[in-house]
């Protein structure tokens, strides 16, 4: 057997693993053995990855997404408005503001904001100059700007290509350097020559994989273009969809061309592999059995019942033609493709989706702030964080019956009817009257905190 050497340079030495999304971007880890560690693995990070990574920090912070190398989660910049003044801070939680002894400024440093025992540290503070102000009962304002350039940056580009690549290989079983990859290789590596990406602007590929993939997942396949091209789709968060030219036709080393894979934000994956589109259809023929004749009409289910994969394969299948002819790709932004990228940022941060670990970070962040028994703010804005406190609200007021979030996800769908929330300013509104408006509110909450704390990670 030939032995392992790194998919970009050959070499058999120093090999290490790579993370094929990096990560800081992903709960569910999709690796490659074959990348040797200084020359490639490590400097990717420097050459691209890094700045990829703190340009997303607002999604990852909001999907509860923390890289395993880090103790906290990615902080971004963002303006605070609290009674009428305006602060810029660098933030990874709400919550950060005001705990502990931090101390938050406005731009020009002339007005800051703490604990008033640390405000009065500084020489200028007087009587005169000390406003006190209870953060509890006036209306915050968070602001943060969506910088959607990042999308069309060489650095996107090279990190798609590099998915895409190591992907692609990872499902071949690529173990070695292949000339055939030469041109993807010098992109990736280098930032120069024939840029193999392009932005996907066409809204209905958007909604066919929206209607299967989970909120927030990344979702890579490959297919067969019309000139005979082995073309790989990835889909970032579900924002952004990217095509990338892998080959100018397949090769005999890479049997598997019909591949797909889903990783969630809980960790979770969905794939099937396959020879070609052929192989693929051919599957599905034999996957279904008849089980009666309604009218003239066959109807027919799996035979496997526990075969989740069956309905990627179909939307594959039912999709293929839309992927070989009409993507509508681009490689600069136009005002509508603008348009689709910022209204999928903010359909993203504004819908909240539910795991054991963004709960347990949520009760983890506010633990100080229950303790306190203050209660809810009347005026409070923040519409993730209401609805989050009406989730522990619900868990406290099941008194234990509710033992994980499968009860939530259940009241979730019989009372919204979907998996995923749009909290919008109204749904906020209605949800946080409704707690205010209930005795003892508070002390059910809390006591939804701790059944939280207690629960296990799915």
């Amino acid at each position: 057997m030939k032995e392992r050497a790194c998919i970009y340079c050959g070499t058999t030495e120093d090999l290490s693993v790579s993370d094929i999304i990096p990560d800081a971007l992903t709960n569910a880890k999709i690796r490659n053995p074959n990348v040797c560690r200084v020359a490639h693995n490590n400097k990717f990070s420097d050459m691209f990855e890094d700045k990829i990574i703190k340009s997303m920090a607002l999604i990852t912070n909001e999907l509860d997404i923390k890289s395993s190398k880090g103790k906290k989660y990615a902080s971004y910049p963002a303006r605070i408005t609290i009674d009428e003044t305006e602060y810029a801070e660098n933030i990874s939680s709400d919550v950060e503001l005001f705990s502990g002894k931090r101390i938050i400024s406005t731009e020009d440093g002339k007005r800051k904001l703490g604990p008033m025992e640390e405000i009065r540290k500084f020489k200028e503070a007087t009587d005169k100059n000390i406003t006190i102000v209870d953060v509890n009962q006036i209306e915050i304002e968070k602001r943060v700007t969506l910088k959607l350039d990042v999308f069309f940056s060489n650095e996107m580009h090279r990190l798609m290509a590099k998915i895409a690549y190591e992907w692609y290989c990872l499902h071949n079983n690529i173990t070695d350097r292949l000339d055939d990859f030469d041109s993807i290789i010098d992109f990736i590596t280098t930032g120069n020559g024939s840029d193999p990406v392009e932005l996907i602007s066409n809204k209905e590929v958007y909604a066919r994989f929206e209607q299967l993939s989970d909120f927030g997942s990344h979702t890579i396949l490959s297919y067969i273009g019309l000139d005979d091209s082995v073309n790989i789709i990835v889909s970032f968060f579900g924002i952004a969809m990217y095509n990338i030219r892998l080959l100018p036709h397949p090769i005999d080393q890479c049997k598997y061309n019909a591949v797909y894979q889903m990783v969630t934000i809980d960790a979770k994956r969905e794939q099937f592999c396959f020879y070609s589109m052929a192989d693929l259809y051919k599957n599905l023929k034999t996957a279904f059995r008849k089980v009666c004749d309604l009218g003239g009409m066959d109807v027919i289910a799996p035979k496997n019942m526990d075969d989740t994969s069956l309905q990627l394969q179909m939307m594959y299948v039912n999709c293929y033609k839309m992927f070989q002819n009409d993507l509508m790709c681009v490689m600069e932004p136009t005002p509508q493709v603008l348009a689709l990228l910022e209204q999928r940022m903010l359909n993203t941060l504004q819908t909240s989706a539910l795991t054991v670990r963004g709960l347990k970070r949520f009760v983890k962040e506010h633990k100080e702030y229950l303790n306190t028994g203050l209660g809810l703010n009347p005026n409070g804005s923040n519409k993730k964080s209401i609805f989050m406190f009406y989730i522990l609200f619900l868990v406290g007021k099941s008194e234990g019956t509710w033992q994980g979030l499968e009860n939530v996800n259940d009241f979730i769908k019989e009372t919204f009817g979907t998996d995923t929330i749009n909290v919008s300013d109204e749904l906020s509104k209605q949800l946080l009257l409704e707690m205010l408006e209930t005795e003892g509110y508070f002390e059910t909450i809390k006591a939804g905190a701790v059944a939280i704390e207690n629960w296990k990670y799915e």
